[in-house]
């Protein structure tokens, strides 16, 4: 595999794959289809590692001699790594990691135009420092707004923080309850009261949660289409 598929096409694979997959089933197939990308690039490392010429000739049991080659110093592109195990991770991670985002931000943006809205009339996307903002429009050049963040599958400390400058709502596919903890859900909750806004979770973990969220500004992502196609609508959700 010479290239890693951009978030867009992992996205348009999985559709093709199940056009009718609600938005959890979209974004856990494009996930796993991210992954069966990436083992393909590591195992196509490996099929070109074990073709070098000075492992040719040697026996299937030579472990030493592979493990000495493998933590052997290598230079690709004018850059140096510690040994070829390094340089596979760190251009795997450097990939993964933006085109995991981007898949998230894409599914619910297929969610939103699958609702009818369109995008630079109904929202934008990375604006003002936010992942999606959705419009309301107005008399005039007034429009009202709602700011979105879109996350992937892990909260984590700074994502709470952070949602606090950056959106009105958060929409994720966690798949931890535990980091929801009750100093979290407690600044999530203030901040969409504060806000007029939901966190929307996976339905796997809002079971889960059930009990914790009772009371709070709390939803199923399953229900996050309907609130912002609301506001787009109305102005509030």
């Amino acid at each position: 595999m010479n290239k890693f598929p951009s978030a867009k096409e992992l996205l348009e694979e999985a559709m093709r794959e199940n056009p009718k997959a609600d938005i959890n089933e979209l974004h856990s197939f494009t996930f796993f289809l991210m992954k069966k990308y990436r083992d393909t690039y590591y195992q196509d490392k490996v099929d070109g590692f074990m073709k070098r010429s000075v492992l040719e000739n040697l026996p299937s049991n030579t472990k030493s001699t592979i493990k000495k080659e493998l933590l052997k110093p290598i230079e690709v592109e004018d850059k140096l790594y510690s040994n070829f195990m390094e340089e596979t991770s760190r251009r795997i991670s450097q990939t993964f990691q933006p085109i995991s985002g981007n898949l998230a931000e894409l599914c619910v943006e297929k969610e939103l135009i699958d609702a009818g809205l369109e995008e630079r009339i109904n929202y934008k996307r990375k604006i003002e420092h936010t992942d999606l903002i959705i419009y309301y429009p107005l008399f005039q050049n007034y429009q009202k707004k709602h700011r979105i963040e879109v996350k992937n599958v892990k909260l984590r400390e700074r994502g709470v923080r952070g949602f606090k400058f950056d959106g009105d709502s958060m929409i994720g596919f966690f798949d931890d309850p535990n980091e929801f903890t009750s100093n979290n859900l407690n600044l999530i909750d203030e901040h969409c009261r504060n806000t007029g806004g939901y966190c929307y979770i996976p339905p796997a973990v809002f079971e889960k949660l059930k009990n914790k969220i009772k009371g709070k500004k709390f939803k199923s992502n399953t229900e996050f289409t309907l609130d912002i196609t609301k506001f787009a609508k109305n102005g509030i959700i």
